[in-house]
């Protein structure tokens, strides 16, 4: 799997480069510039229409800053038939909710 740190249309252009090399891609938000950002779990979503009708070679996941509630718009908008989640289904960095994720789970049967 290859994650590919999205802000805007620039980063798109090296997908082409990976598609050899990765059985899987994912596209999640890039990091703020920050001294404390995290690689991926920042919480943060990106412009999901940058991927909206693109076709790639390898099948690909969506990340980045998803919960219950925009689950429905990120798959919309973007196309994604697979995503996966972290800090959206968490109380604080690093804890799990379970209410969050019951309710991530059943926002992603509903789609």
């Amino acid at each position: 799997m290859k994650a590919v740190a999205i802000s805007g249309p620039e980063d798109l252009i090296a997908v082409a480069g990976y598609e050899d090399a990765a059985d899987l891609l994912l596209f999640d938000a890039k990091p703020p510039r920050r001294p404390d950002a995290l690689p991926g779990g920042n919480g943060l979503a990106f412009d999901w229409g940058l991927i909206a009708g693109r076709r790639w070679r390898r099948p690909w996941m969506l990340s980045g800053g998803l919960t219950a509630e925009l689950l429905p718009q990120a798959v919309r908008i973007s196309g994604a038939a697979a995503v996966d989640v972290s800090s959206g289904v968490e109380a604080s960095p690093g804890n799990k909710d379970p209410a969050k994720i019951r309710a991530f789970l059943a926002a992603a049967r509903a789609l």
